[in-house]
């Protein structure tokens, strides 16, 4: 799933990044710290047992999965996520400023344009919705559901496409 998304990525971090049962703090999300570790609640997984493999036929699985290693992506192009993150979610705390609230546009390139401009936890919510609503469109059963999906995932094209191209460019080093 994760080529699908992110591209041929020949970054070697890619391969140390790891996939473990989250524990500690609320185990009902998906958390991603420095060097690739991804922590998920034991819901995302078959049986609720992490030995087993992650339920990512199910869009919100998946898209957890997706929000969790954006982060990762973020941290290889050069971006302080964790810093960034407790700033955010510290305003989060006392303040009440969501940082994971953005005003969604059905213009793909708007969307992009934003895409570009958000703060990391806005720029993972934007993809993990990204991704789910690709994922939607894909396993929709034929019919009038499935067209309406189709027109919700086409608008995230440009920033599906936009995070692969820069998976591609230059591996390794930061995105500008």
């Amino acid at each position: 799933m994760l080529t699908r998304y992110f591209a041929e990525v020949p970054h070697p971090a890619w391969r140390r990044m790891r996939l473990h049962l989250r524990r500690l703090g609320d185990t009902r999300r998906a958390l991603s710290f420095n060097g690739g570790f991804l922590s998920m609640p034991a819901r995302c997984f078959a049986g609720a047992d992490p030995r087993q493999c992650l339920r990512l036929d199910e869009p919100l699985i998946a898209g957890w999965l997706a929000h969790e290693a954006f982060h990762h992506w973020q941290r290889l192009q050069g971006r302080a996520v964790t810093r960034e993150a407790l700033r955010l979610h510290w305003r989060f705390w006392r303040h009440g400023i969501n940082p994971y609230a953005y005003a969604p546009s059905a213009c793909a390139a708007a969307l992009l344009a934003q895409f570009k401009q958000a703060q990391v936890e806005q720029q993972a919510q934007m993809w993990q919705d990204a991704v789910m609503a690709d994922i939607a469109w894909r396993q929709a059963a034929p019919g009038a559901e499935q067209s309406q999906l189709a027109v919700a995932a086409q608008r995230w094209q440009p920033v599906l496409q936009w995070v692969q191209m820069q998976g591609r460019a230059q591996p390794g080093s930061p995105v500008p």
